[in-house]
């Protein structure tokens, strides 16, 4: 995270990241990151291997 406060899930458990706190998660892993505050988020998302065309649509 570099700014603000969010909610990360990961295969339906959730963390709070706060600002310079990061987090590792495994290939294969349902996931997604929620901005649940009033403030705006900055975050970097570093995927290894390349994670083009993995991405599921959640409504």
């Amino acid at each position: 995270m570099l700014s603000g406060k969010a909610t990360l899930e990961i295969d339906g458990s959730r963390q709070v990241l706060y600002q310079h706190k990061g987090v590792e998660v495994p290939p294969n892993i349902p996931h997604q990151m929620l901005n649940e505050s009033d403030c705006d988020l900055e975050f970097l998302v570093i995927s290894q291997p390349p994670s083009h065309g993995d991405r599921v649509l959640v409504s």
